[in-house]
């Protein structure tokens, strides 16, 4: 399972008996409040909106805006499918928290090397007894709980001649939990803001 199915799977659960809250209605200015009673002050987000803005707060704060979208409950609606959600369009729209977007992700950098190991191994390039180095001079040695430590641990890396050779193209970005969380939030909050909105018509 991966880390966006496992967060998608745990806001699910967590956010089950979501209830809203309308702090304020005007127009497209909203500020929508979400939260579970029985959790307390566990999990709540809000939602505020105003023309071509979108901020979500959810622990994490991040501030959308779109200059051809005046209503963006509108944009989050017409670029994903209900329940579903769109980091890769919506991190495009991020103006306040982009360094919140994505991050080193340990387990995509571990996916990533031995990616490059097996395909070395079968392209006959990687010498014998290379993944069992591998494997303890990176994942065991070495501190690759964050970016800086893993590039130093792949540059530093030689074993009979082979190294992983140029590390420039190499990415271990992914979608940060917060970012991920808050997109949930956002789809999830609209959705209900819908439902509500059918019953009340």
């Amino acid at each position: 399972m991966t880390e966006c199915s496992e967060i998608a799977e745990r806001f699910a659960r967590d956010t089950a008996r979501l209830e809203m809250t309308v702090l304020r209605v005007d127009g497209l200015y909203r500020h929508l409040r979400f939260s579970t009673p029985e959790q307390g002050r566990i999990g709540p987000f809000e939602l505020i909106t105003w023309p071509y803005n979108l901020v979500v707060k959810a622990g994490w704060v991040f501030h959308f805006d779109i200059d051809a979208t005046e209503d963006m409950f509108a944009l989050f609606r017409r670029t994903a499918f209900s329940g579903e959600i769109n980091p890769g369009y919506w991190s495009e729209k991020v103006r306040a928290g982009r360094d919140e977007v994505e991050g080193f992700d340990p387990e995509l950098f571990e996916r990533q090397v031995k990616q490059y190991v097996v395909h070395s191994i079968r392209e006959g390039e990687a010498p014998r007894g290379i993944g069992a180095e591998v494997t303890r001079e990176i994942f065991e040695l070495a501190d690759i709980s964050h970016e800086t430590g893993a590039r130093a641990a792949l540059a530093d890396f030689r074993y009979d001649g082979w190294d992983f050779g140029d590390l420039s193209e190499w990415d271990f970005s992914d979608y940060t939990p917060g970012f991920l969380h808050c997109c949930h939030a956002i789809r999830r909050g609209i959705d209900l803001w819908d439902a509500a909105k059918a019953v009340a018509a």
